[in-house]
């Protein structure tokens, strides 16, 4: 027998349990290992636990929970090689993708993606390091979508999602600051002239993390995660 569709109404509360639960899981407000109570979560969140399982199903898919059977959802764990592993695979996605937005995006869809990173990024003494990382990300995702492919911009998106918390610890490193402004501009450079191969291979050394500043980033989240950010 076929399963009932949901409603409209029961479909819609489970896309907004999903979306505020995954926020929850994005930002490590469950601390890594974490057993995830689903009926103080629903209590939270004034709804049924239905949607809550539905939830944290779909969160499980996408990495963000593992599931353990008869002990229930758990938060997602941090180590060094899963940091390494996830920033490998946003590089691999976007050094093929810098090669399609250079043959596919026009002119205009260039310089508007340009103007992502230079009017959102301002450099200085009180630089807010969250909204820089916002710029950074809207800036890389913008040259995935000029690739006109929709797999990759789908790919990309999950994995950011997974390393949002992270990536913000990363632009604020010793080793990102002002570095990172540096190298986005050859990676624009490239973008201007179209050259796929030299921006591609830029792009994936500007992504990929050491084994040792992967430790460093993971540290710090762990810190931050379980001792609060640093004044």
């Amino acid at each position: 027998m076929a399963k009932p569709k949901k409603t409209g109404r029961a479909a819609d509360s489970v896309e907004k349990v999903y979306e505020a639960v995954k926020e929850l899981a994005v930002e490590y407000r469950f601390k890594p290992g974490e057993r995830v109570n689903e009926v103080e979560l629903a209590t939270r969140l004034g709804v049924s636990r239905t949607p809550v399982r539905e939830a944290l199903n779909r969160l499980a898919r996408d990495g963000f929970m593992t599931f353990v059977p008869n002990r229930g959802f758990h938060a997602r764990d941090i180590t060094p090689e899963g940091v390494q592993e996830l920033y490998e695979l946003r590089a691999a996605i976007e050094r093929a993708a810098f090669r399609l937005a250079c043959e596919r995006g026009t002119d205009a869809e260039i310089a508007e993606t340009i103007a992502i990173w230079q009017n959102n990024s301002n450099l200085g003494p009180t630089t807010d390091w969250a909204k820089v990382a916002e710029a950074d990300e809207a800036f890389h995702i913008a040259i995935v979508t000029l690739s006109k492919n929709r797999r990759m911009l789908s790919a990309l998106e999950a994995v950011n999602s997974l390393i949002r918390f992270f990536r913000r610890i990363d632009l604020e490193s010793n080793r990102r600051r002002g570095g990172t402004y540096d190298e986005h501009a050859a990676i624009i450079e490239c973008l201007r002239r179209r050259d796929g191969d030299a921006g591609g291979e830029l792009i994936e050394r500007h992504i990929t993390l050491s084994s040792a500043h992967a430790v460093e980033v993971t540290k710090e989240g762990l810190a931050r995660i379980f001792f609060g950010r640093p004044d």
